[in-house]
């Protein structure tokens, strides 16, 4: 293994955790984000570069298969730049889709990829992920919530912690649509990004909330990769 790749998973987090002892992970995640633009390097889940693996529409085209309507709520947890975002808020109504994300950088670049004149029209709300953007959301009381190519970004020790905002954010009418890389024993993928089992996903929810009900789509299956790109369809 390089050197860089060997610190990148090995040595970058714990060093980090040193100097930021009483920190979150999401905050770590964040940072290692923000100082890759900062560097003027690519990403592809945030900024100017960023690029969606199968296509801008595919979290739209799932959700108006499950019968999404203009007027519904719609909270894309996990929104990034709003790189798969631009197709559901030009379809939603005004004030209709909320982004929600770790770093107000992240959103503010989501703003420069919809423009001002999508941003005045569509009048998105875009919050940070913390206790005040979480209760705003909450109260809109989502129909839907989708987060797409974010399960895999979130480690173990903050895993039951992420399903637990998402599940916070529900009420008996929502349906929310999970986007994760499903194998037979989780997987580091690459530097930031793990599968999730399906079985580990499913015992997660049900320990939150065993009035849930789940269902697993699957999208595409990589047989060379070993891998299933699913979705979990879940509600009450």
């Amino acid at each position: 293994m390089r050197l860089g790749k060997f610190y990148r998973r090995h040595l970058r987090y714990p060093l980090w955790r040193l100097t930021h002892p009483f920190t979150r992970y999401e905050a770590y995640y964040a940072w290692v984000v923000t100082q890759k633009l900062k560097r003027g390097r690519k990403h592809p889940a945030i900024g100017p570069h960023a690029y969606a693996a199968r296509g801008e529409r595919e979290m739209i085209d799932v959700l108006l298969r499950h019968g999404l309507q203009p007027q519904q709520v719609v909270v894309d947890y996990g929104c990034g730049s709003l790189r798969l975002a631009r197709p559901l808020v030009e379809f939603l109504a005004p004030g209709k889709f909320w982004g929600l994300d770790l770093a107000q950088d992240f959103l503010d670049a989501g703003l420069v990829h919809l423009g001002p004149a999508l941003h005045g029209e569509k009048r998105p709300n875009l919050r940070v992920i913390d206790d005040a953007g979480l209760a705003a959301a909450k109260t809109a009381r989502p129909d839907v919530i989708a987060a797409w190519h974010v399960l895999g970004k979130v480690p173990d020790q903050i895993f039951e912690d992420f399903f637990r905002n998402i599940v916070g954010l529900m009420h008996p009418g929502t349906r929310a649509y999970l986007q994760f890389e499903d194998t037979p024993t989780r997987r580091q993928l690459h530097g930031l990004a793990w599968s999730i089992p399906r079985q580990m996903l499913l015992d997660t929810l049900a320990r939150i909330d065993p009035g849930l009900r789940v269902t697993i789509h699957e999208i595409k299956h990589n047989r060379h990769r070993g891998i299933r790109y699913v979705y979990a369809e879940v509600g009450y």
